[in-house]
């Protein structure tokens, strides 16, 4: 196993967090503003970060901007009725096809052992945005890898593509759809980073003995 970057670790929880704030509220006219100015500013390869503040570039009208994300933050992510947008995203909504399901039951757990609480903020413990959250306080973490790649690999891999997909199809706004590239990309490239460390491959393993 390698030992995990400090630095590295602290810059990917603070990705997972940035993606669970856009999920889990309306954006404010505030944080819009900032990021429509950065966008503008924005070239080549600027992370995860960029790539969405980049589906903001050229707005210029900031009110109306506002309006529009925040109504389309409630039709998508809020389950209104049937048919108005994608199911909320609860992993167990979208693994089951049911609210508080088994998937549910297995989040929770993983709270659990892993001492993490959360605030119940978005009912279930299984919306995305607390997910995130979770695994962002797990990647500022110390000795949490094999919880980590668990994570990973049993929840946010097993749902999120399939979701991410069906978001980035059905918005209206690019802004979300920057979204839905980024979450999917940063959990399946996040899950192969994880795997790395964890299992180094044999001729690694016989350099370091000295073999």
């Amino acid at each position: 196993m390698t030992a995990p970057d400090f630095d590295q670790g602290r810059a990917r929880g603070e990705a997972y967090l940035f993606l669970a704030t856009l999920y889990a509220g309306q954006p404010t006219a505030d944080l819009l503003a900032g990021m429509a100015a950065a966008a503008d500013r924005l070239s080549g390869d600027d992370g995860a970060a960029g790539e969405i503040m980049k589906a903001l570039a050229g707005e210029s009208d900031l009110e109306a901007l506002t309006l529009r994300l925040a109504t389309e933050h409630t039709r998508l992510f809020r389950g209104v009725r049937e048919g108005y947008g994608p199911p909320p995203p609860y992993e167990a909504l979208w693994r089951e096809g049911q609210m508080m399901g088994d998937s549910t039951v297995a989040v929770a757990t993983a709270f659990l052992e892993a001492g993490y609480e959360y605030d119940g903020a978005w009912g279930p413990c299984d919306h995305l945005a607390e997910e995130l959250r979770f695994m962002a306080a797990l990647c500022m973490a110390e000795d949490t890898l094999d919880r980590q790649e668990a994570f990973l690999t049993r929840h946010l891999s097993a749902w999120v593509p399939t979701y991410c997909q069906a978001l980035a199809e059905q918005t209206r706004e690019p802004f979300y759809g920057a979204l839905a590239r980024v979450t999917a990309e940063i959990v399946a490239q996040d899950g192969e980073y994880v795997r790395s460390l964890l299992w180094q491959p044999p001729d690694a393993l016989v350099r370091e003995r000295g073999v």
